[in-house]
């Protein structure tokens, strides 16, 4: 099986008929705004200013594009993700790569010759979203993760590393020691990379091995021009440099973030690019906030529900993370419940990632049907004894509800979880919730009296 690029993505969503090609020279201040007023993805051929540049986005603003991307239905996504990522693929190195075909260094780098626009009416600048961004610790080896990045000047962007992560982790590894952290930004690159990059993977963990698991083939990459790195060869645009030692002092912010809330100005560190490369005839892609983001999350949130069922010896049926919660603060679950799993499940789920809320149901429930949950939320649940709630619990700054601003320049902030157990409750017949069923349905057909 051969590994897919960005181009391919595109194809497939054309051969689908889910992008929509706009030829008319498009202001790069109105690319967000366009694209927000249709359904389909959105490739400008023509960008005022930027000649021979394209922008693509929207591309996996719906779960039907997700499910195109790992080729399945579209309930079973997250059963594809958690299939494909079990297994691991080592990428391999290639001397020539596309995005090395252009290469600016030193004082030819200039982020402005990048059509990136702003994006929502109250951010701090133009923003780049869709990134997939790699870094080396000397213990922990490789690690890739998405981080959005506002424009500062024409070599210097803010790098969003307010919440937990790997890389948080290897520059205040770096930054105790008074150096920068060289990093290499891939933008342009297959969903498989950007759901990789997403995936709360261990540390030890190469996240480029898991993408070729995804592909089912190895992901080439390329030794990067100006840093100890590695990118996808076949990525539309690379800027290399590193984070500087300088910790979270700059303003940052506001964005409009995955919460589908505008955020708050943050206090982040800064990237400093000392080349960029890209390909001759780029292709920018514009990450379009929140539901590309939302989207990208619910996969790895469903698959890592999944494991943690498993693990903790729960037969789950079906999973959801929905979009409402933003594809990463709730998990619905039906399992094929044993006497007490309802409670070890809400454990099991709640100890996902910044998941705060959790729904278990008994697989008679259909948990894509929200009336079907609430049936069971009306009837299944006691407050007294189906809730468990947690206090102290890792939580993520884009919730207002925990009230990031008082953590402090680098703080990160706690939350409370809620799992809510809405299985038949013990001691309870099952024949008690039989369903009512209309007299004759199956005998008589309306038709036959029209």
């Amino acid at each position: 099986m051969a590994k897919k690029a960005f181009r391919d993505f595109l194809h497939d969503l054309e051969t689908a008929g889910e992008i929509q090609r706009l030829a008319k020279a498009v202001d790069p201040r109105d690319l967000s705004g366009l694209a927000a007023q249709t359904d389909k993805a959105v490739l400008f051929e023509e960008i005022e200013g930027y000649p021979g540049w394209r922008v693509a986005t929207a591309l996996l603003s719906s779960r039907r594009r997700l499910a195109i991307v790992l080729d399945c239905a579209e309930d079973r996504i997250a059963q594809e993700f958690e299939t494909r990522s079990a297994r691991a693929i080592a990428p391999d190195i290639v001397g020539n790569a596309p995005c090395q075909e252009v290469v600016m260094e030193g004082d030819e780098v200039d982020l402005a010759a990048l059509p990136f626009p702003l994006m929502h009416v109250h951010d701090g600048g133009p923003y780049i979203s869709g990134t997939f961004v790699v870094s080396r610790d000397a213990e922990y080896g490789r690690n890739a993760g998405s981080y959005r990045m506002m424009y500062r000047n024409k070599r210097e962007t803010g790098i969003d590393l307010v919440s937990p992560s790997d890389m948080r982790f290897y520059y205040q590894r770096m930054l105790d020691r008074g150096e920068p952290l060289p990093i290499a930004v891939a933008v342009g690159v297959h969903p498989f990379e950007m759901l990789a990059a997403s995936y709360k993977a261990p540390i030890a963990a190469d996240e480029l091995e898991l993408a070729g698991g995804l592909h089912g083939a190895p992901v080439p990459m390329v030794k990067c021009r100006t840093v100890d790195l590695e990118v996808p060869a076949d990525s539309e645009i690379v800027l290399e440099g590193e984070i500087l030692p300088i910790g979270w002092t700059a303003d940052e912010g506001p964005f409009g973030e995955f919460s589908q809330i505008s955020g708050d100005v943050k206090w982040n560190p800064v990237f400093r690019v000392n080349c960029i490369t890209h390909r001759r005839d780029p292709i920018f892609y514009l990450l379009q906030m929140p539901w590309e983001n939302d989207w990208l999350s619910a996969p790895v949130t469903e698959a890592a529900g999944l494991q943690a069922l498993r693990v903790a010896s729960v037969e789950p049926v079906a999973i959801r993370a929905p979009v409402g919660s933003c594809g990463y603060w709730t998990l619905i679950a039906s399992i094929r419940k044993r006497p007490g799993e309802g409670k070890n499940a809400l454990l099991a789920l709640l100890s996902v990632a910044e998941v705060k809320l959790a729904i278990v149901t008994d697989d008679d429930i259909d948990i894509n049907n929200p009336d079907d949950i609430d049936w069971a939320l009306t009837f299944r649940v006691q407050a007294d004894q189906d809730l468990i709630t947690l206090s102290g619990a890792r939580g993520k700054h884009v919730d207002p509800s925990i009230r990031a601003w008082e953590m402090g320049q680098g703080g990160l902030p706690l939350t409370a979880k809620l799992g809510i157990d809405a299985t038949i409750p013990e001691g309870i017949p099952k024949w008690l919730y039989k369903r009512i069923e209309t007299y004759g349905k199956d005998r008589v057909r309306l038709e036959d009296y029209l």
